[in-house]
């Protein structure tokens, strides 16, 4: 079936969004092997590349196997299937509270652990990372990417496999609300705030001070909550 829809935002979520909706209707049955990647770039209108990156989310959510030289197989049981959120909820809303939520729970302790453990290359790369952020914001850039690598970089110093893996794992869904906040925090005047809080984390973290970067990031992500509210009644 074509979708020739599939021209908008992002591909690559639109593509794992359809595969999965087939494989948890059964339509595709346990076992069975995927399309070419070649077939459903073809049957979809997209890259190669799109139906990668597509199989490789569904690889992560438990949904596919792949075999070397074989190709993806839809997963013989679903009901292990790993943790996963979903992006399609309609209160979409009450998603976004509780996503961060979670990246309170998950990256206030990362940076505590940070403090604790990480080493002068990590710290050098989490003050690398904070300057690049800085200087997309000045130059007038809305910063996501590098706003995702600054965190991702204090994930890393948190020396701990499953943090790092976590936080990469939420980069979906912080993307968008970061795109959002970041762009209407220049409106609203909010970006020295968010400035200032990096940099509260960042030296936290690099005093080793892991009480002090536990409260800088909590701080940083209820404010950032915050924010989001303030732009979402607006």
């Amino acid at each position: 079936m074509t979708i020739s829809a599939l021209r908008s935002n992002n591909l690559v979520e639109q593509l794992s969004q359809a595969l999965t909706a087939q494989i948890v209707s059964g339509e595709r049955v346990a076992g069975s092997r995927l399309p070419t990647e070649e077939k459903l770039a073809t049957d979809y209108g997209v890259s190669r590349t799109v139906v990668r990156e597509a199989i490789s989310r569904l690889k992560s959510d438990g949904l596919v196997i792949t075999k070397q030289g074989l190709g993806a197989f839809v997963a013989s049981s679903l009901r292990n299937t790993p943790f996963r959120i979903d992006g399609d909820r309609k209160d979409s809303h009450k998603l976004v509270q509780e996503v961060f939520e979670l990246r309170i729970g998950v990256e206030t302790e990362a940076a505590a652990l940070a403090a604790e453990r990480g080493t002068a290359p990590q710290i050098k790369a989490i003050r690398t990372a904070l300057n690049t952020l800085n200087r997309a914001s000045e130059i007038g850039s809305n910063g996501v990417e590098e706003d995702l690598r600054f965190h991702r970089a204090i994930a890393r110093a948190a020396n701990n496999a499953l943090y790092d893996g976590f936080v990469e794992f939420l980069e979906r869904h912080t993307r968008e609300q970061l795109s959002i906040s970041r762009v209407n925090c220049e409106i609203a005047g909010w970006l020295r705030d968010i400035q200032l809080e990096h940099q509260a984390i960042f030296d936290a973290i690099a005093a080793h001070d892991p009480a002090a970067a536990r409260i800088a990031a909590h701080a940083h992500l209820r404010n950032g909550m915050t924010r989001l509210r303030r732009i979402e009644t607006h």
